[in-house]
């Protein structure tokens, strides 16, 4: 018995184990690894080339530069912070990221189970559905979309809160599908064999494998969302965006500069929230 298992685990040392790193260190392996970087070189020397870039602009932008963060920044208008449609605004981007974050995750459940290829419950029509339906949202930029909706509804947060919506299905719902695709199939049998249906199998079956993740995924959309629910003013979509145009405009520029310290200081408070409850799951 001892010399059949030698001889098992001689022919497997011999074997196909270690044929990747075969490939890899043969002199072919070596040969596609230096064309693959030689040839990116060439494109990135090429691209420079083709959109001529002019260095000399660039490294005499650092004047420039610093004279505008000093009229943005060292004397910005404090009391523009007490302006009551100000504290109206930042209230409103809170709600905008929240209320958007929130609806977007709840259609995220049913579409990334739909875009999920190995847990989907038709391959013909609720596959499709569900990740065109992401891949739609996802090829059109969230400020794109924002101007959309304000061309359709008109001013106001209702198009910046539709827009976070999508944004949150844009980003937490490809996410999502992508764990559902990875977890163990072995539980996905043992209920199917039971007679239970798809809706029994998603919840007993997938969604205790995939709810940690989700939990992550879920908090770094938040994190996403709220950040561009800072700007969604800007194209006249609610929030305190609107302030920053607005200002931007007229070249107040200590307005602007207390502008974004506000946004600097809401975004702030967005990624401490978001680390703190990434380690109470954790």
């Amino acid at each position: 018995m001892k010399e059949v298992l030698n001889m098992q685990d001689s022919s497997n040392r011999g074997g196909p184990i270690n044929s990747k790193e075969d490939v890899e260190t043969s002199p072919w392996g070596r040969f596609l690894r230096y064309l693959l970087l030689v040839s990116s070189l060439a494109f990135i020397f090429w691209s420079f080339h083709y959109l001529n870039i002019p260095l000399s602009r660039f490294l005499r932008m650092f004047g420039p530069l610093g004279h505008k963060i000093d009229q943005l920044f060292l004397f910005p208008d404090v009391s523009y912070i007490q302006n009551v449609s100000m504290l109206r605004s930042i209230v409103e981007t809170f709600q905008m990221g929240i209320f958007g974050t929130f609806l977007g995750l709840a259609l995220c459940v049913p579409l990334a189970w739909f875009a999920a290829l190995n847990m989907t419950p038709n391959k013909l029509i609720f596959y499709p559905l569900g990740r065109g339906t992401i891949i739609g949202v996802r090829s059109i930029y969230e400020l794109i979309w924002a101007m959309l909706f304000t061309m359709i509804l008109g001013f106001g947060p209702l198009p910046g809160t539709l827009t976070c919506i999508l944004a949150t299905v844009g980003f937490c719902g490809k996410l999502m599908a992508e764990e559902i695709e990875a977890i163990r199939m072995g539980p996905i049998e043992a209920i199917r064999a039971t007679g239970a249906g798809e809706i029994k199998v998603f919840l007993y079956g997938v969604f205790p494998q995939v709810r940690t993740s989700w939990t992550g995924i879920a908090i770094y959309g938040w994190d996403s969302t709220f950040r561009m629910a800072t700007i969604m003013g800007y194209v006249g979509a609610g929030g305190i965006g609107m302030y920053l145009r607005e200002t931007i405009e007229t070249l107040a520029y200590e307005k602007t500069g207390m502008t974004l310290l506000i946004i600097i200081g809401l975004v702030v408070i967005s990624e401490v929230t978001s680390a703190y409850a990434r380690q109470r799951v954790a």
